[in-house]
């Protein structure tokens, strides 16, 4: 079965309401744009809509987890829609910014806003840098029912400036083997049902077997080769609902392995494991970007 338009509706200060729209694409920004499930499926993007207003809202979110040391992850990134920290992403070069091709600002409606050196949300200091977004470049093949080929750049308006607080991630060399240690992190609930974090954290997680990810206990054939799925390596810990775009970081000198894409109805449920776009597969296509400067 496969459905379109999914997504969760909660009310502000009361738990989340659960409203799927079957097989009806959002029509509208207000709406929030598109999202897919078949069976489970979810994007890491949620639709929020308070209490008397009717535009939709993109939050993030890490289960478990601890929080970062401040400032140690400098290549991370937050997307803010509407004034809403809706998704992650990764510092690629001076003026570009990996994500994930859903969080594209055309779901909601309100002005986007990047923010580079952030870790804690509420206070922004005055080392935080905030740019708007000169160009979007979805993946040309991107398809939001099947999710295959969710990756996206962002040129910046203008160059990041480098401190102790901003740094570039270098793309993967190779498809991380199963077992790799990874992370990810992002800001959000760090735990289903919570708030959401003032600050950034941060998750171990691993690379799982694609064959068993995508065997009819999983995933049963919804990953792709240009996919890659995870797993939190503590119980019950994973990324949730809007880590959307933030980057899967591997390797004893970090890289960017994956951005992050979808996951299943329940954040934690172990037969619906998170799943990234490998960012391997995208090298060509990105360099060709990044060569523009």
């Amino acid at each position: 079965m496969r459905l379109e338009g999914v997504g969760y509706i909660t009310t502000s200060g009361n738990p989340p309401r659960q409203k799927w729209w079957g097989r009806q694409r959002l029509q509208t920004a207000q709406r929030g744009g598109s999202m897919k499930a078949d069976g489970q499926l979810l994007f890491l993007v949620l639709l929020f809509l308070p209490i008397g207003k009717a535009a939709g809202q993109l939050q993030s979110s890490i289960i478990g987890g601890r929080e970062a040391l401040p400032h140690s992850r400098p290549y991370m990134v937050s997307i803010h829609i509407g004034g809403i920290p809706t998704c992650g992403g990764v510092l690629v070069h001076a003026r570009w910014v990996l994500t994930a091709a859903h969080c594209n600002a055309d779901l909601i409606k309100g002005p986007i806003r990047v923010m580079v050196g952030l870790h804690w949300q509420p206070r922004r200091n005055a080392r935080v840098q905030v740019f708007t977004v000169a160009k979007f470049v979805p993946h040309p093949s991107y398809n939001r029912t099947t999710m295959a080929n969710d990756i996206m750049l962002l040129k910046l308006d203008r160059k990041v400036v480098w401190n102790k607080e901003t740094s570039l991630l270098p793309l993967s060399k190779r498809n991380p083997t199963p077992g790799t240690p990874c992370s990810v992190a992002g800001w959000g609930r760090f735990r289903e049902g919570s708030k959401y974090s003032p600050v950034l954290r941060e998750l171990d997680v691993k690379v799982m077997d694609i064959r068993m990810c995508n065997n009819s206990r999983y995933w049963h054939g919804e990953v792709t080769s240009t996919m890659m799925c995870i797993e939190g390596i503590e119980k019950g810990s994973a990324p949730c609902k809007g880590d959307s775009g933030g980057p899967v970081v591997c390797g004893k000198k970090a890289e960017v392995a994956g951005v992050m894409s979808f996951i299943g109805k329940s954040c934690v449920d172990v037969f619906k494991p998170p799943v990234a776009t490998a960012v391997f597969k995208y090298k060509t296509w990105i360099k060709k970007y990044l060569r523009w400067g």
